[in-house]
């Protein structure tokens, strides 16, 4: 859709829009002087279509001005249409594909908002089905695991530390054979041999070998030791053995789950129900399942791999005031970044920087490639790194999609409002106080003015955007951050755990979260639609059932999952 687009705009702006603004540039004056021209009664009656048609200087001459507006419509019609058009297709395409598999996440609703009573998967399960819109297959109900949680995650880093110790004592290198076995069963000690003398080796190997079997044993190397503090204060310590220390620190704390494991736990407002169709579970998440507006609201859920499991134990009211802090804080942090998006505002232009530090413009005035890279470099790259500073907050989601979609939201909210609102107006400021201050008794000049501005920051726009697109988003989907610090992860990986750890793909937010989703959808329109041999989407359709009638993707990656918080079977 974008490349349709933009040619189509490329076109226009190439044979129509682009002869003309240059034909009538070089002899208007659009300075600061001449800003309000535009706002005189008299200029309606001078922008007549007569006179676009046979302009004549000084009369009618500014009417070629309408082209800009009418072309504003035109794009912007252009851009709903390709919209509506391309997200018609491509839902079609998606639904027919999602209508011909039944995974575990297309029959799953979420039930939030469970009142007291129906606290149970019995009495869920019942009030479901008697509302006749399919049969329940399965329910869980979500409890307070937070204490088990817990000990799961001691669990983890104390598995961590054994490995690693385990590691330290074992190893990488060979092993070596036992002095105190019996002589006649055991070989004489390896010794260091060079390649030319392989067949002495190999001929005392076969001297002493009994039946070619191996008689190799570990190296006897010292076990770890770690420190362990005890008594008042945790003043003294003593030196113990660290793998059987963590050893049995580990069966113990298996022995506290396996107890915890038994214990009835309090449910929570928030149940997974899954339903024997797909249908069924669409027409549940459709359907009114309470009066109250906050009670038994059923939602399509996340894949079973995709929940936050410690998240489902938050009340409702609490998730909802978690959500509100994080908007509430960007609304600050937004407010915030007005100071420092501001002050770059002025480098923009020679103007306001000798209003600031007139000696800095001398210096700029005199020095041409220190003029550009303050009035196009410096300020691009700045605001691009404070962009880039963003935190992440949004973790009370109860799914990852969830967090991933405020995330993309507030974080373009921020963007948006700092790039083009903030930096726009401050810039204009900057460089037309006394006219702003003026416009302040005639609020209509402000739009002129505004617009007036736009065209001295079109530059800045310009660079920025091919900072961005050339410049900052291929290091981001090269990962070049994981890659800088893979060495640092190399040491401090000492276990097979660690090591393997490696070989994932550190996906930041622009990567992971934005582009994978998308060109999962825009690769299943592409590909199915070029196979089908045109834009047919019924026969797009039609492939997607052949397709879809053993297993898709989604059904084999499923295949075995259940909605069952992981503390509770690992290990």
């Amino acid at each position: 859709m974008a490349i349709k687009f933009l040619g189509i705009a490329f076109i226009f702006a190439l044979i129509v829009i682009t002869p003309v603004h240059f034909h009538y540039r070089d002899d208007i004056d659009l300075g600061a002087d001449n800003i309000y021209a535009y706002t005189d009664p008299s200029w309606v009656f001078k922008s007549q279509f007569t006179s676009m048609v046979k302009p004549e200087k000084g009369k009618g001459y500014d009417a070629y001005l309408w082209m800009y507006v009418v072309f504003v419509y035109v794009f912007t019609g252009l851009a709903v249409y390709l919209l509506i058009s391309e997200t018609e297709k491509i839902i079609r395409i998606r639904q027919h594909y999602l209508g011909h598999q039944s995974t575990i996440t297309d029959r799953t609703i979420r039930l939030s908002g469970i009142p007291k009573k129906l606290k149970s998967e019995d009495r869920i399960k019942e009030y479901i089905e008697a509302l006749e819109v399919g049969k329940v297959e399965s329910v869980t109900l979500c409890r307070n695991w937070g204490g088990l949680d817990d000990l799961m995650d001691e669990r983890a880093g104390l598995l961590r530390k054994l490995e690693e110790a385990w590691t330290v004592h074992l190893g990488y290198r060979r092993v070596e054979r036992s002095l105190e076995s019996l002589p006649i069963t055991q070989p004489p000690p390896p010794e260091p041999i060079p390649a030319q003398e392989a067949d002495e080796e190999s001929s005392a190997l076969l001297e002493h070998g009994d039946g070619g079997q191996n008689y190799n044993i570990p190296y006897a190397r010292e076990r770890p030791r770690t420190r362990v503090r005890y008594g008042f204060l945790s003043l003294k310590s003593k030196r113990v053995d660290a793998i059987d220390l963590f050893e049995g620190q580990l069966k113990r704390l298996d022995e506290k789950i396996k107890i915890l494991r038994e214990k009835e736990f309090e449910p929570t407002a928030l149940a997974f129900v899954t339903m024997d169709s797909v249908s069924a579970c669409q027409t549940a998440v459709q359907a009114i399942l309470d009066p109250s507006p906050t009670r038994l609201v059923a939602q399509l859920a996340p894949a079973p791999s995709d929940v936050v499991w410690p998240n489902t134990y938050l009340p409702t009211s609490t998730r909802m005031l978690m959500s509100w802090s994080v908007t509430f804080f960007i609304i600050l942090l937004t407010i915030f970044w007005v100071v420092p998006v501001s002050a770059l505002a002025p480098f923009l232009n020679l103007k306001s920087i000798k209003k600031i530090w007139p000696q800095l413009a001398d210096l700029l005035s005199r020095n041409e490639l220190g003029r550009s890279m303050v009035n196009t470099v410096l300020p691009t790259a700045i605001l691009s790194l404070l962009n880039a500073a963003v935190p992440y907050l949004y973790e009370c989601m109860i799914s990852q999609g969830d967090v991933e979609l405020s995330v993309i939201s507030k974080n373009f909210f921020f963007t948006f409002f700092n790039l083009f609102i903030i930096f726009t107006i401050t810039g204009t400021a900057a460089s037309y106080y006394s006219l702003l201050r003026d416009s302040l008794k005639d609020t209509t000049k402000i739009a002129y003015l505004l617009a007036t501005s736009l065209g001295d920051l079109s530059q800045f726009y310009v660079n920025l955007i091919v900072l961005q697109g050339i410049g900052l988003l291929p290091l981001r989907l090269l990962e070049f951050g994981s890659v800088a610090l893979y060495p640092l992860r190399l040491i401090g990986a000492k276990t097979p755990r660690g090591k393997l750890s490696l070989s994932e793909i550190a996906e930041n937010y622009y990567y992971g979260r934005t582009f994978e989703p998308l060109t999962k959808y825009i690769a299943l329109g592409s590909i199915l639609l070029k196979g089908a041999g045109g834009d047919d989407i019924d026969e797009v359709g039609s492939m997607l059932v052949e397709t879809a009638s053993e297993h898709t993707i989604d059904e084999i990656r499923e295949e075995g999952l259940h909605y069952v918080n992981p503390s509770l079977v690992i290990p």
